[in-house]
């Protein structure tokens, strides 16, 4: 499922510019305590690893101007944020607690819910998607501590994203997937390259166009749980392109 929620701020709003900690915080601060510490400490095993299964997009706004301090954003008063998750609890939870609270706060911005409304996508077996935010593709060769990252123009970015959805998709649905996936480049170039500072660690990250061509099921989940890595981080949630 995916959330489309509408915020007013008192006024101009302050986020620094790698900001993914700060939505981060605010979607779990936003949910039932216990789920949101489930997620958070615990989440769903994959063999070795663990899925959050959630994502969420940067701040969509006018950005008014970028302050003299180097390092801060100033966005207009009126912005919108999209949260999703293939799992009904979190969407659910996440929607009761923004209706309940009458102030919300994204880093020191006092904020109040315009209006939030669920966002069903018609899905079939090919879909066109945008970024609402960049995707991550990295691996780490053997012996090695550090991230190598890859990006739209190598082969292997492509098939990790699908080896890493497919996995999303067993974890979600209990079952093999057996299915077409494909997935193939509309519109990326070197400028959509986004360089994001996540608690000390610099990610790199790409925005684009692309096509994916699946099941329905497999295509939906993509939406929902986003594609490539760091998906709870802020990063890989995509959109239908109109």
């Amino acid at each position: 499922m995916i959330v489309k929620i509408n915020l007013t701020g008192e006024g101009n709003l302050v986020l620094p510019k790698s900001y993914n900690h700060i939505l981060q915080a605010f979607f779990y601060r936003n949910m039932d305590p216990v789920l949101s510490r489930f997620l958070h400490d615990i989440g769903f095993p994959y063999g070795k690893r663990k899925f959050k299964l959630f994502t969420f997009s940067k701040v969509i706004g006018k950005l008014s101007l970028k302050n003299r301090k180097k390092g801060l954003l100033l966005f207009e008063p009126e912005i919108t944020l999209y949260f999703s998750s293939p799992l009904m609890d979190i969407v659910s939870s996440s929607i009761r607690t923004f209706l309940r609270r009458d102030n919300l706060f994204l880093g020191r911005n006092r904020l109040s819910l315009s209006s939030i409304e669920l966002v069903k996508p018609d899905v079939d077996g090919e879909i066109t998607v945008r970024c609402l935010s960049p995707i991550t593709v990295y691996k780490t060769p053997e012996g090695e501590r550090r991230f190598h990252y890859l990006n739209p123009w190598q082969d292997e970015f492509y098939e990790l994203i699908k080896k890493n959805l497919v996995k999303k998709y067993e974890l979600v649905y209990s079952k093999s997937y057996g299915g077409e996936l494909e997935i193939k480049p509309v519109k990326v170039m070197k400028g959509y390259r986004k360089k994001v500072l996540y608690r000390g660690t610099l990610i790199e990250a790409w925005e684009g166009y692309f096509k994916l061509c699946g099941d329905p099921e497999i295509l939906r989940l993509a939406l929902e749980a986003g594609l490539g890595a760091k998906n709870p981080q802020g990063f890989g949630m995509v959109g239908r392109a109109l």
